[in-house]
């Protein structure tokens, strides 16, 4: 998120989805429109269908707005009119007051920041990638470091969940095969004993994935892969790990935006995310077939793809004869070469896509 650092932009949410104010659009509507500071963006606030959507939209929607006589931020100003509705002695006041506090400091220090340097912060364009907007061209440089984060889960808390057979070997294999590709991995799975943090619970998760993004460098490629539980709740696709629990998925799930807000925060250009997971898909509806592009084209190619085992209305299936689930067997061998196009000696994300 523009100029919200991930850790405090995760605070933020997760403090956000427990305001009552965001159960509905009208609820939201009815808190902000009698609120002078906040009267020029009263008739624009975001409408849509879940809670943590209507969340991720107005922080969205209000993170780069400002007042034009008093140039206050118009989310710092939410957070102070959320704060006033609620009881001093509920612990949720001081919380939504100290997330302004840090976020006005975060929009301070990220305005000085750009004071002193002579380009401008890159736009985003539809499709999440930065626009340069300066006249001078950002150097594009190969590949330097290669980076993935593995997460497998066979089994769940939630006897709503059913457990799964080859989650585990799918990351595991995935691991081996990505090291000898001079990936650093970091791998998450049930395999492990629950007190190692690279257990798969919501809070390690989490944690890797923000360190990561953290991490990377602009000339890094970070690849996130999910082999998991996927499901739809209030019609947004949601990751399932070890400890999610159906009555507090906003809490204890991933939800898909919010691992590709993460992703897209970091640094690194190179971003491929590939999910093994049921209600993951998206439609491009775009094929690309374009041999002649040399090595060094793909070396220097950036931008953000997400390659996933099923649409919103397919589930994704597990094989019992490989001991793998279907999508992450058919990765593997695109990995293994297998999707390589025109003996070109590498796989690209396309060539993957095809396979």
């Amino acid at each position: 998120m523009p100029g919200i650092p991930p850790e405090l932009h995760t605070r933020l949410r997760n403090a956000l989805l427990e305001c009552e104010q965001f159960a509905s659009n009208d609820a939201l509507q009815s808190v902000v429109s009698p609120y002078p500071p906040l009267k020029p963006w009263r008739f624009n606030l975001p409408q849509t269908n879940s809670i943590p959507s209507r969340v991720d939209a107005v922080i969205g929607y209000l993170v780069g707005k400002r007042r034009s006589d008093t140039q206050e931020n118009a989310l710092v100003l939410l957070l102070h009119l959320l704060s006033t509705l609620i009881d001093k002695e509920d612990e949720r006041h001081h919380q939504l007051l100290n997330l302004a506090a840090e976020l006005q400091d975060a929009f301070e220090n990220n305005s000085t920041t750009n004071k002193s340097k002579p380009t401008t912060e890159p736009k985003i364009n539809p499709r999440g990638n930065a626009v340069k907007t300066n006249d001078e061209p950002q150097e594009r440089r190969p590949i330097k470091n290669r980076w993935a984060l593995l997460v497998g889960v066979n089994s769940y808390n939630d006897p709503n969940f059913g457990r799964l057979n080859f989650c585990v070997d799918d990351v595991l294999a995935l691991e081996e095969r990505l090291k000898t590709l001079k990936y650093g991995v970091v791998c998450l799975h049930d395999g492990l004993e629950y007190d190692n943090p690279r257990f798969p619970t919501h809070e390690n998760v989490e944690a890797e994935l923000i360190r990561l993004c953290q991490m990377v460098e602009p000339d890094d490629l970070l690849l996130v892969h999910f082999a998991c539980h996927g499901t739809l709740f209030n019609g947004q696709p949601v990751l399932l790990v070890n400890n999610t629990r159906s009555q507090t998925w906003q809490k204890t799930g991933l939800t898909l935006e919010f691992v590709k807000q993460h992703m897209r925060s970091s640094k690194a250009r190179r971003l491929v995310l590939t999910l093994d997971a049921c209600h993951m898909g998206v439609e491009t509806g775009r094929d690309i077939d374009d041999p002649q592009f040399i090595h060094n084209a793909y070396e220097l190619a950036e931008g953000f793809a997400l390659i996933a085992a099923s649409t919103a209305q397919q589930k994704a299936q597990e094989w019992q004869g490989q001991k793998h689930g279907v999508f992450t067997y058919y990765l593997l061998e695109a990995l293994n070469g297998k999707a390589d196009r025109g003996s070109k000696r590498f796989v690209t994300v396309d060539d993957i896509k095809t396979y």
